[in-house]
């Protein structure tokens, strides 16, 4: 037989397996493959090659995970199992139980100055400033603490709130087409444009968008709702924290990039998850 013969045979074990998405117990697969009984060589490739392809399920059976497209060419396969290396992850799910999304729309020119600017607030100190530029008492108003606080005492436990809530960002872009001023007729925009003037402009829109997840997390993800879970009685017991997250992120990043961003008519923040609002600043 030649050496590479039960791998061979693992494989096609394995392909098959992917393909139907049936699932199947260690000792099946150990049977199929007809890997040596004196000796642990099954045992030693299963703790390092392939335990890290299959999903674990109900009753000791396992499937093939989706990870395993990576190697449905045998040669590849080879390459992976005569190495030591990490196919795929163990991931543990969980659920937050709520989340709220706050998206930037401005135009793509302003993306480096943003960018920049909002990377300062990812320190410490550059938090703290703006925080003590505020009015404590203000503070304490959307996150009260014990009187007997002091001030910097007070100013680092905020810290390690803002820390947890306020992770990063994304950017992302996307391509549209707006029309300057009134609705017109085909005949009208023609004589704008003929005095050089412009009704349709395209433009490149950067969104910079933030996703603060909140509340109860549950060990298992993507999990229908309880029976009878309204979003009425959602709503009402994360109210307190999402105000609280609103103000933070009003006085760190809003209040930071409308002084950043210049120039532009209006900003759109679009926030969404918990609940759906449009806020623009418009030019007085």
């Amino acid at each position: 037989m030649s050496k590479y013969e039960n791998q061979k045979k693992t494989h096609a074990f394995l392909l098959q397996k992917f393909v139907s998405f049936e699932r199947f117990t260690k000792e099946e697969f150990e049977i199929a493959c007809e890997w040596p009984k004196d000796k642990d060589t099954f045992s030693t490739y299963w703790t390092k090659q392939f335990r890290k392809l299959l999903v674990p399920g109900e009753g000791n059976t396992f499937r093939v995970a989706e990870v395993f497209r990576q190697f449905v060419d045998w040669e590849q396969f080879q390459t992976h199992v005569t190495q030591n290396k990490s196919a795929a992850s163990d991931y543990k799910g969980v659920t937050y139980e709520w989340v709220m999304m706050f998206e930037f729309f401005m135009p793509l020119a302003n993306e480096g100055y943003l960018r920049t600017s909002l990377d300062t607030l990812f320190y410490k100190d550059t938090v703290k400033r703006r925080l003590k530029a505020s009015n404590i008492s203000d503070l304490k108003k959307h996150f009260p603490e014990a009187d007997h606080l002091e001030d910097d005492a007070y100013l680092e436990r905020l810290c390690k709130w803002v820390s947890k809530h306020f992770g990063g960002y994304s950017v992302g872009h996307v391509s549209g087409r707006f029309k300057v001023g009134e609705l017109k007729t085909l005949q009208e925009a023609y004589e704008v444009q003929m005095n050089f003037g412009r009704y349709l402009i395209d433009e490149t829109t950067a969104i910079v968008r933030f996703i603060i997840p909140f509340g109860q997390k549950t060990k298992i993800a993507f999990e229908d709702d309880q029976p009878g879970a309204t979003q009425e009685a959602i709503h009402t017991n994360g109210e307190e924290e999402a105000a609280r997250i609103r103000y933070f992120f009003r006085l760190l990043f809003i209040q930071h990039i409308v002084e950043a961003v210049s120039g532009e008519d209006e900003i759109w923040l679009l926030e969404s998850g918990f609940r759906s609002k449009l806020h623009v600043w418009s030019k007085s």
